[in-house]
């Protein structure tokens, strides 16, 4: 037999039995909907996997202001790469580098040192007045210190001075430089002289005239002799006037009053005999 007291404790069990079982079924209810939530969301990302991307190339082409807008990421060191040095063997060369072509300052000029090359200088000077025309040309070996192009105009100077052959005989000198040149006008070193002077003995200080070849010596030329006590271009005129005067067919002469200018067919190289030195043929003894 139950009382009042115990049906109402009986009552109240009952409702809190179906209470709980009813908040149990709403928790199985939540659980279920956040798995299908889940589920779903995976499936977007499974039908969209370049979602991600897509917004990283949207970041990447939109501009400072688009740029700005993503989080600032760390810049990732760049790792150097170790290259190897590489090795090399370095000899001694077998030959010495090539020597300067301009003479250096307070070197001596090469007057001696043949190369046994004649280089023609070009140029043409034509000859004028009535008389008959001797063309020649001015020829230099290859490597002497000396300017062909002054040169060759000294040795015309010379020819054509009115104290000159020109005066004395019927004959104009034209330059060119053509090989059918009627002379050879050559400077060229002691050791080349000898060979173009031969069957005639110059001995490595004299010059020449043979055949149609005037050889001057370019010893002499550069440093003239003694006896004309530093006048080099005076006895420049007398070295192309006396084997010029050969060309033309004058002998040797003498000293033959001293004190008196020289002949210039004398051999003034070789001493004056108690003569001035002189270098041109109109200039005699008075």
């Amino acid at each position: 037999m139950t009382t009042g007291r115990s049906e109402r404790r009986l009552g109240s069990r009952a409702r809190r039995a179906r209470g709980g079982r009813h908040s149990r079924r709403k928790s199985y209810k939540a659980q279920w909907f956040s798995v299908t939530a889940l589920a779903v969301l995976g499936m977007v990302m499974v039908v969209h996997p370049d979602a991600t991307k897509q917004r990283n190339l949207a970041a990447q082409f939109s501009g400072s202001a688009v740029a700005a807008s993503e989080p600032t990421k760390a810049p990732v060191a760049a790792v150097p790469t170790i290259v190897p040095t590489p090795t090399a063997t370095f000899t001694m060369p077998l030959r010495p580098a090539p020597t300067l072509t301009r003479q250096p300052r307070g070197s001596k000029p090469n007057v001696t040192v043949s190369t046994g090359r004649l280089l023609v200088v070009p140029g043409f000077v034509k000859a004028t007045g009535p008389h008959d025309k001797l063309t020649y040309r001015v020829e230099i070996e290859d490597g002497l210190s000396l300017n062909g192009v002054l040169v060759a105009a000294a040795i015309h100077k010379t020819l054509t001075d009115a104290r000159g052959w020109q005066s004395l005989g019927p004959v104009r000198f034209e330059r060119t430089d053509k090989i059918d040149a009627d002379l050879r006008v050559i400077v060229a070193t002691p050791s080349l002289t000898d060979k173009l002077c031969l069957p005639l003995d110059t001995g490595g200080e004299v010059s020449c005239r043979v055949e149609n070849r005037v050889v001057l010596n370019a010893k002499r030329w550069m440093y003239a002799v003694p006896a004309y006590a530093g006048k080099v271009d005076l006895y420049r005129s007398y070295l192309v006037n006396h084997e010029v005067g050969h060309a033309l067919g004058h002998g040797h002469s003498a000293c033959t009053k001293p004190n008196t200018p020289a002949p210039v067919m004398m051999q003034q190289t070789k001493g004056l005999g108690g003569c001035l030195p002189n270098a041109w043929p109109t200039i005699k003894a008075t």
